[in-house]
């Protein structure tokens, strides 16, 4: 074999082993890379192991800390004390609550839907027991007339909201100036009244006249001579329309005047009697005569109705006579020149008196409907602590209720200065 060709062969075979060596060389390489991933990857691990380990810890730890916590929390001296204060707090307003209960809220009255409350009942008795006083109520009912007219009003106020009727802003004015006065307001406590309480009694009595107007304006003729005529026998319904003029026999300060004085006055009504009767203008005479503020600047203009609210001597006089007479007469005011203008039958459906009887009528009608009672022992009871007298017995005793007719709840209180007597 030649030399070259050896060499050849030589050469083939050292390439051969570098080829291995070199797979080799790879080889471990790659056996190195992933031992090396390997390892990285059991750090990994070992990490996560240890995280897990303290993560574990500290949520192992936790209840530990808050038990702990619970068992050395010591007990305030402080929270012991305001236990006991809120204990008896607790015990001193219910007694309280009972007390202020039994005391103001307890009913002397009832009625269907609603009560009247000793609160109630008080601020009424002390507003209105003097006015019952002053027109001859015995004492023995005025406290049921008192409880009669806390419970209508009441009533008639719930129907006056449910319609809608409200105070007259000029009237809700007119109240609130009167409660900014500081010195009615210290009459008020002296006496022992809440003075917010009797302002809400005086918007309550607006509100009741409101609604009371509002009816009376509403009211049907018919309805209203219907009424008449179930109240009366043979009632006169016409309305007489009259002019007058007075010269009147009664000083500014109501007493009668001197019989000198009084003949004067005679002298001058004849004189005016035959100038009327004579043709001149009555309206003009009476505007320049006639001693009646009320009526002297209309011209004397005056209605009559025989419905008892005219002077006597004035309203027979002008229902006996014709249209178009003048007459002199002599009333309890003075003397009168009276003109009959003229004469409207059913008339005295528009008579303001007859109207409001009808309309009172009808909220009394309510009442009835309502079962209105009063607790008599609780009247008596309560009667007896504002007039500041020991109450005859302190037990409570079993409760007595008579029905009451609410009809006698309606006073009029009211009086028109008018020198016709209307």
């Amino acid at each position: 074999m030649s030399k070259e060709v050896k060499k050849e062969e030589l050469e083939k075979k050292n390439s051969k082993e570098k080829v291995k060596k070199d797979e080799v060389k790879k080889n471990n390489n790659k056996t190195e890379k992933k031992d090396e991933v390997k390892k990285n990857n059991n750090k990994t691990e070992k990490k996560q192991d240890t995280k897990k380990e303290d993560k574990k810890k500290v949520v192992d730890t936790k209840p530990v800390v808050k038990k702990q916590e619970k068992v050395k929390k010591p007990i305030s001296e402080k929270v012991v004390i305001y236990s006991i204060i809120v204990a008896i707090l607790i015990v001193a307003f219910g007694i309280f609550g009972f007390y202020f209960y039994s005391t103001s809220f307890k009913a002397v009255a009832t009625y269907d839907g609603g009560k009247v409350t000793k609160s109630e009942f008080t601020i009424y008795y002390k507003t209105f027991q003097p006015m019952l006083s002053y027109f001859g109520y015995s004492s023995d009912i005025i406290p049921e007339q008192v409880a009669n007219k806390a419970a209508m009003d009441e009533i008639i106020i719930k129907e006056a909201k449910k319609e809608g009727i409200t105070i007259p802003d000029d009237r809700k004015k007119e109240i609130d100036e009167q409660f900014k006065d500081e010195e009615q307001l210290k009459q008020l406590e002296e006496q022992g009244i809440n003075p917010n309480q009797m302002k809400e009694l005086y918007y309550s009595d607006a509100l009741i006249s409101a609604y009371i107007d509002k009816k009376v304006a509403d009211a049907k003729d018919e309805d209203v001579i219907n009424y008449i005529k179930s109240n009366e026998n043979d009632a006169n319904l016409n309305s007489y329309e009259t002019s007058h003029i007075l010269f009147t026999t009664k000083s500014e300060s109501g007493t009668e005047l001197s019989d000198e004085e009084k003949a004067n006055k005679k002298a001058k009504a004849e004189d005016t009697l035959r100038r009327a009767q004579a043709g001149e203008d009555f309206a003009t005479l009476a505007k320049e005569l006639s001693e009646d503020t009320g009526t002297k600047d209309n011209g004397g203009n005056y209605t009559v109705y025989k419905d008892g609210q005219t002077d006597e001597s004035y309203a027979n006089a002008a229902m006996t006579m014709k249209v178009g007479d003048i007459v002199l007469v002599e009333s309890s005011y003075g003397y009168h020149i009276i003109k009959l203008n003229s004469i409207t039958e059913n008339g005295r459906a528009k008579s303001d008196y007859d109207r409001e009887n009808y309309v009172n009528e009808q909220i009394n009608k309510i009442s009835t409907e309502k079962n209105f009672k009063v607790d008599e022992d609780e009247l008596k009871k309560v009667v007896e602590q504002i007039n500041g007298k020991a109450s005859t017995s302190e037990e409570d005793t079993t409760n007595t209720t008579t029905t009451t007719d609410t009809s006698t709840t309606t006073t009029d209180t009211d009086t028109t200065n008018n020198t016709t007597g209307e």
